[in-house]
């Protein structure tokens, strides 16, 4: 037997990264599929067809759901950053979360009916929000090979300033980007490209700046689209670190409405720049969002335990509006392996956050 073929009977999952099409959408229609680029315009709006129906373009804009995040840091820092448009409302957010010395550095807005300027193309596009003594800002120019995330917040009351810069390198050496455009029935979708990558930046708390440049500082981007239900709901979990070898390792998983999560999902494993897609997983917490979670799959790769260490909530019921949203930072324990078993990773050394997600809305 050849080792090839040897290698063929250790493969326990199987989900190829394509490449990616030019447009999400063509002739009306989503191109579904797992990618191994972000496509070039992710046309959401030019679906003609949503729940059966053929909707104008206007409500087809307040229907699709769209982010930009990144968590963000290294050994001693984790941050969390996204700008959210829910059509209803917006969500600005920077947090940072000094695991040492167990202290938060927090910043959240929503904002009725607001939007950040989150269009089409990812490639070349800068999209913010900014207040009287706090910006937030987002710049991708993937031709470049460069993502810049910048955020400032001034003292205000008892809240201490902060502020951070983390440059992400976006390039096939040190980065391998996951897309993906899924299907949730009634001719609707969701797309989303991720990547992990290497960060140079700085972070500056109560006066003092602190720099990261090491090996074990790098960052995890999320740019989303999605026509996801009126009662939209899903469970996730990323985290990065340095493993054993010296590595630069991270993970997302999501378990969300997606329909045939065998063939449609993003779970993927990234160790440097090489990107392993992963199968579907269950999310349970048999002591609330607190307390641990398990995160496990049906193939024997992942076998995770996430333990959460800062909470942060965010509940709201206003009217046809409600929210129950838990995302917590903290650490992993367990293994994760590749789909034909040659790689094996300890968690112990990896950081991130999960969520467990409710909005109706």
């Amino acid at each position: 037997m050849s080792a090839d073929e040897v290698r063929a009977e250790r493969v326990l999952y199987e989900r190829p990264l394509r490449p990616p099409p030019e447009r999400l959408v063509e002739q009306g229609g989503f191109q579904y599929g797992c990618y191994n680029a972000a496509p070039a315009i992710a046309n959401m709006l030019d679906a003609e067809w949503l729940y059966h129906l053929r909707l104008p373009r206007w409500l087809r804009a307040f229907r699709c759901k769209q982010w930009q995040a990144f968590q963000l840091g290294d050994g001693r820092f984790f941050a969390f950053s996204s700008l959210y448009e829910a059509k209803s409302f917006g969500l600005a957010l920077f947090y940072v979360w000094d695991k040492e010395k167990k202290k938060a550095y927090e910043f959240k807005r929503l904002l009725p009916f607001r939007s950040f300027g989150i269009g089409e193309r990812l490639d070349g596009q800068t999209i913010g929000y900014r207040e009287r003594g706090a910006s937030l800002n987002y710049s991708c120019d993937l031709t470049k090979g460069e993502i810049l995330v910048t955020a400032s917040v001034a003292k205000r009351g008892a809240r201490p300033a902060f502020s951070g810069e983390f440059r992400l390198a976006y390039t096939a050496r040190q980065s391998a980007p996951s897309s993906v455009c899924l299907p949730l029935g009634m001719n609707r979708a969701m797309y989303s490209t991720k990547a992990l990558m290497p960060l140079e930046g700085f972070i500056i708390l109560d006066e003092e700046r602190y720099e990261l440049n090491g090996a074990d500082a790098m960052g995890i981007m999320d740019d989303h689209k999605g026509y996801y239900p009126y009662r939209m709901r899903y469970d996730w979990v990323t985290g990065f670190g340095i493993d054993a070898r010296g590595r630069r390792v991270g993970f997302n998983f999501t378990d969300n409405q997606v329909r045939d999560q065998g063939q449609f999902n993003e779970n993927v494993l990234w160790i440097n720049s090489r990107a392993f897609p992963l199968p579907p997983v269950k999310i349970t917490r048999p002591n609330g969002p607190a307390g641990e979670w398990h995160i496990q799959d049906m193939e024997g790769l992942v076998d995770l335990l996430f333990k959460p260490e800062r909470a942060n909530d965010l509940v709201i019921k206003a009217l046809v509006l409600q929210s129950d949203y838990h995302g917590p930072f903290g650490r992993f324990e367990g293994k994760l392996r590749s789909p034909d078993g040659a790689e094996k990773i300890d968690a112990k050394t990896l950081y991130g956050m999960g969520e467990q997600k409710y909005l109706r809305a």
